[in-house]
């Protein structure tokens, strides 16, 4: 485990995709879960922090991909967290909506990917919302990579907390167009997140970006968006 900021930690050692552990008012919060397998990984990262696998409250989904959710289903069995999920996502994490097929050649990516699965969301985000972690996190919905993708930005901590919308794996750079819904989506939403202020980025893929986060985003979407 890493500490980013005070309250704000990266899990290290996870499969695929990446999970953050950020401290609340009132217990603790993870964003995203990466891929299935890490559950005891991720409780003991919990517990490293300081904080009982009980105090952990919220598992906010940045979006429905099983390498963001793919230990939802154990981590709130034992902690009874409640998930939070953006409105346009909820159908493919509840197992209304089919996931989107992968259009990855040879359909690799597909051959990963676990079959559906539905999942119980007690929370339905909306855009602009605020959620009670690292001094208070605002939703912000940024389509394109899935319908309801979702950035969370902690004005106060200056972190955002990126999901897929921006990854930094060799450099900044948009999501997989084979994995995305609209790349025209998200190349706007890119941008959109681009606009904000914050001295940390957090990426759902990638290394984390550490200081003047904002001005090297600004100038990496002025140059290729």
């Amino acid at each position: 485990m890493r500490a980013i900021i005070a309250g704000v930690y990266a899990i290290e050692g996870l499969k695929t995709g990446r999970s953050y552990l950020v401290e609340g008012s009132d217990g603790v919060a993870l964003i995203d879960t990466s891929s299935g397998g890490a559950s005891g990984r991720i409780f003991s990262a919990i517990e490293a922090s300081g904080h009982a696998v009980g105090s952990l409250r919220a598992i906010i989904a940045t979006h429905y991909h099983f390498d963001h959710t793919g230990n939802v289903a154990e981590l709130v069995a034992r902690s009874g967290a409640a998930l939070y999920v953006h409105a346009d996502d909820a159908p493919y994490v509840d197992g209304r909506a089919p996931w989107m097929a992968n259009r990855a050649p040879w359909g690799w990516m597909d051959r990963l990917a676990p079959k559906q699965y539905a999942l119980k969301i007690d929370r339905v985000l909306r855009d602009g919302e605020m959620l009670p972690f690292a001094g208070g996190l605002r939703v912000i919905h940024a389509p394109g990579h899935t319908p309801g993708h979702i950035a969370l930005h902690a004005k106060q901590a200056r972190v955002l907390f990126a999901g897929d919308a921006l990854m930094n794996i060799g450099g900044l750079r948009l999501p997989m167009a084979m994995a995305s819904h609209d790349m025209d989506v998200a190349r706007k939403s890119a941008r959109d997140l681009s606009a904000l202020d914050f001295d940390v980025a957090l990426p759902g893929h990638g290394a984390p970006i550490l200081g003047r986060a904002s001005e090297k985003i600004a100038e990496w979407a002025k140059a290729w968006l």
